[in-house]
């Protein structure tokens, strides 16, 4: 049996299989790696407890490496009204905001430090995307919950002020015109864009009609074409891969590494 699926198979055990006792809210602290190696959703985990109080940083699956999704504040579940929420948390739940989605993330603590984890995801810019649910296993990566705890507080104060400031806005696009058609071979393209005040880098997305399914953008079906990120100029060249139509989008990063509002699709067409 090949390793994704013994992998696939132990993610599915520890969904069904209910945890055998209560955790505490420590329990959730550290860094934590997906069961599946193979997963085109969120990779990786990092979770830092101070007191009472709980922050999640995600990464999720893209091409180069993994897109960073920010630090957020977490909610702590514990059984009853009344529970002691540092001592007996069962549940944390952390929501991701991009302009154009709103990701939930349920964490819940299972045997043998895995999490098992509920993923509800909803488009909110009406492009007529489906909401769509997601369920992963994670496994601790790191076994050394006390030092994630320990955080100094201006740290954490720098954390929570980031997690709070204001999203960076998008980038304008200002070319290739929005709609345009190329007539030629080889498709080497080139992006370019206004500088955002406060923006240490950028990141870009690319998408395909029909690359990962015949006539449909991969974006829509919830996958990655091409996405590029820690881009310090305001253009970005790549060559496209067929005769056939193409969109792009893009957003700036700020100093802290926090990802600002996507800017909307311009789209392009190759006719050879």
């Amino acid at each position: 049996m090949t390793r994704t699926k013994l992998s696939l198979m132990a993610a599915l055990i520890l969904l069904v299989v209910p945890a055998t006792a209560a955790a505490s809210l420590d329990q959730f602290a550290g860094e934590w790696r997906n069961s599946d190696p193979n997963t085109s959703g969120i990779t990786r985990l990092d979770i830092r407890v101070t007191g009472a109080n709980a922050t999640v940083q995600a990464w999720g699956k893209c091409h180069p490496q993994d897109c960073d999704w920010g630090r957020v504040n977490a909610s702590a579940y514990g059984p009853n009204v009344s529970a002691d929420m540092q001592a007996s948390a069962e549940s944390l739940a952390a929501t991701f905001q991009t302009s154009f989605s709103q990701t939930l993330l349920i964490l819940d603590a299972a045997p043998a430090n895995h999490l098992r984890a509920q993923v509800l995801t909803r488009f909110t810019d009406n492009s007529g995307r489906k909401n769509y649910r997601e369920l992963y296993s994670f496994v601790r990566a790191s076994m050394s919950p006390g030092a994630v705890r320990q955080i100094a507080p201006a740290v954490q104060a720098a954390a929570a002020a980031a997690a709070s400031s204001a999203l960076l806005p998008a980038p304008v696009q200002v070319g290739p015109s929005n709609g345009i058609s190329f007539d030629r071979y080889p498709r080497t393209t080139t992006l370019t864009w206004r500088p955002v005040a406060g923006a240490a880098s950028y990141g870009v997305e690319v998408d395909c009609m029909g690359c990962c399914e015949s006539g449909r953008w991969c974006a829509d079906m919830g996958k990655q074409w091409k996405v590029e990120t820690g881009i310090t100029s305001t253009r970005y060249v790549f060559d496209f891969v067929g005769a056939q139509p193409g969109r792009w989008r893009l957003w700036a990063v700020g100093e802290n590494g926090r990802g600002g509002e996507r800017s909307g699709w311009w789209e392009f067409r190759y006719t050879k």
